[in-house]
């Protein structure tokens, strides 16, 4: 799998390209801190992503269709992560801490995430 650093000068563009390639895939968090990793037990669909200065909003609806919005504020990083088709596998965003929240996609190639 290719990992593709974003350019921070192009974040709020690829954002809006990757919602629109995206909306509607099944999604979850996992979370990497010092802590240690924490995973989300339900899955998502995802609908949009986006960032303000250092905040980035992730929105999706769980099946009931009832709407979550993360934020993940102190981004300084982000990557994507592209699966064997070249389709997108997940969404890393790093933080000012070295903390690493990504977001996992359902497989466009094996439909697991």
């Amino acid at each position: 799998m290719d990992k593709k650093i974003i350019a921070p000068d192009q974040w709020n563009e690829y954002l809006a390209d990757f919602s629109t390639r995206n909306q509607g895939r099944r999604a979850r968090f996992e979370a990497f801190s010092r802590d240690g990793v924490a995973e989300e037990d339900e899955e998502a669909v995802f609908q949009t992503v986006s960032i303000s200065g250092d905040k980035v909003t992730v929105e999706r609806a769980v099946a009931a269709g009832s709407p979550i919005s993360d934020e993940i504020t102190g981004v300084h990083g982000v990557a994507v992560q592209l699966d064997s088709d070249g389709s997108d596998n997940t969404m890393e965003f790093m933080d000012i801490n070295g903390d690493l929240t990504v977001l996992h996609f359902e497989s466009m190639v094996d439909g697991e995430s």
